[in-house]
């Protein structure tokens, strides 16, 4: 829960990081998107990990749950944008937008209305349309970190990745406590093929936090990627799903389960991930692919 009232006293700073984290910081010397042999844009990221700050929060008490927004209190306005982020939670994109919009022309400073219908339009592949809610945020409360998030999403969607690198790094400048930021430029680099660069981003997450669940999934998805399916399996077993996690992860296992011939795990992992299908894994994955997989997996422990 995000919140921040003027009348109470600034939130306690985060500890200093350790010397020997620092170190592995510091002496990082990753490539840009472009392939160029130094990257500012990423030594800058490092340097904002260090500092001891503790993010600006906006100015409503806000709750960020499966892509939507909540606001807590029983004003009319909270009891709208929670109306419309309870649409969204079933997957009722299209429901929500149209009564975002219609509020937006009532309340157009009200944030959290233009922040949903962002997301909304995220999950309607109306990327330009998105964006353009997402910038007007940013202008509104600079200080919400999430919103440069989903901007450079949606640059990484467009394959510009240097300017999602960009914003990422805004939003590491706005909260250094979200290393998740870490793992999504990790995500570029995997993408690319570039997976040593990728495991660097990954392994730096994990000096911050050793248990950090989407560090040691870009791990496993290296050593997916190499074939290395047994080890993949290791750490995908080592992952604490009680704690919010990419739902990536269940394709990645059971990617690994069906290529070492466990099909009862492979069936397992594709069922529990088609019960995510409004995550945003589905914007970029086939539904019907994976369903296709699940029953096939299913043919395969009943020979």
């Amino acid at each position: 829960m995000l919140g921040y009232n003027p009348g109470q006293s600034a939130r306690k700073a985060l500890q200093i990081l350790k010397p020997a984290l620092l170190a592995f910081i510091i002496g990082l010397y990753p490539c840009t998107a472009s392939g160029q042999s130094f990257d500012p844009n990423l030594e800058m990221m490092m340097k904002l990990i260090k500092e001891n700050k503790s993010p600006e929060m906006p100015k409503e008490r806000i709750i960020l749950k499966n892509d939507a927004l909540f606001c807590t209190g029983d004003s009319s306005i909270a009891a709208i944008n929670n109306g419309a982020a309870e649409l969204m939670q079933k997957g009722e994109w299209e429901k929500a937008a149209e009564a975002l919009e219609d509020a937006i022309t009532k309340s157009a400073l009200f944030f959290p209305f233009r922040f949903n219908l962002g997301m909304c339009y995220i999950h309607l592949d109306q990327l330009k349309r998105a964006l353009l809610h997402f910038e007007k945020v940013a202008g509104v409360v600079p200080e919400y970190y999430e919103t440069y998030i989903q901007i450079a999403y949606i640059f990484q969607r467009w394959q510009q990745d240097t300017e999602a690198i960009r914003y990422y790094r805004e939003a590491l400048r706005k909260n250094n406590r979200n290393i998740d930021t870490l793992v999504m430029i990790g995500d570029i680099f995997y993408q690319r093929h570039q997976i040593e660069m990728a495991k660097k981003y990954y392994d730096a997450s994990l000096k911050i936090d050793h248990r950090f669940a989407n560090g040691i999934l870009g791990l496993a998805k290296i050593h997916f990627k190499r074939g290395e399916f047994h080890k993949a399996i290791i750490l995908f077993k080592s992952i604490d799903i009680s704690k919010p996690y990419d739902k990536s992860y269940h394709y990645y296992y059971a990617e690994s389960a069906f290529k070492l011939r466990d099909y009862r795990a492979a069936s397992e992992q594709y069922q529990t991930l088609l019960g995510f299908k409004n995550d945003r894994f589905f914007l970029t994955n086939s539904f019907d692919l994976i369903r296709h997989k699940l029953n096939l997996s299913k043919r395969f422990i009943e020979r």
